[in-house]
């Protein structure tokens, strides 16, 4: 189980001896992330949003219920260098390759990060109710079995996110994402051995 007089990386949230941070390398995508979360999930240790953070540069968080986080939001949607999508497997779904062609510039990538239960809910909310969403166009199982995933294609914030960049062919992605992939394993590994449960094989 969690210790939690153990001393973690403020980052990655692991325990001192098993910090990957100093391996990581964050990489610059084309494509910018606006990471919808909390405070409240920002603090749990198993959180994905925040680790997708230690990996990607082009990626500010907006914090749902902080005062002004709605005019946070709406300056991102206005940003003109962007297109931007909320990324969230419902119908209609646009195609994200079909909207850069169209729009001939980046996308704005709006990630829920929280609960799939919340995220439907904060969907609804008017400043985000015009967005187009996006989803994956293939959903694999998921690799995050330190949570209970709420049906199947049901994924992590960050499977999510470095699956979309892979799709979307996001310009150097391909040459780094076996790293990102590889940092992300052994964080779940890490944690799980924390938590006291026995690892038989790598997750698929």
């Amino acid at each position: 189980m969690d210790n939690p007089s153990q001393e973690r990386c403020i980052q990655c949230r692991l325990i001192i001896q098993d910090c990957i941070c100093r391996d990581i390398s964050a990489f610059w995508a084309e494509h910018k992330i606006t990471l919808l979360t909390s405070k409240r999930e920002e603090r749990i240790i198993s959180n994905t949003g925040r680790l997708l953070r230690c990996m990607l540069k082009n990626i500010s968080p907006v914090y749902i219920g902080k005062k002004g986080w709605e005019k946070e939001v709406e300056s991102e949607i206005a940003r003109t260098d962007y297109t931007p999508i909320v990324l969230f497997p419902t119908p209609p779904v646009w195609d994200g390759q079909m909207i850069i062609k169209e729009m001939g510039k980046p996308l704005n990538i709006f990630v829920l990060d929280t609960s799939w239960r919340n995220a439907r809910r904060w969907l609804r909310k008017p400043v985000l109710m015009n967005l187009k969403k996006i989803g994956l166009i293939t959903a694999p199982s998921s690799e995050y079995y330190l949570r209970k995933q709420s049906g199947e294609g049901y994924l992590c914030t960050f499977q999510a996110v470095t699956l979309f960049m892979a799709e979307l062919g996001t310009k150097g992605f391909s040459a780094v994402s076996f790293q990102v992939h590889e940092r992300f394993t052994l964080w779940i590994k890490s944690l799980a051995r924390q938590r006291g449960l026995k690892i038989t094989a790598t997750p698929s």
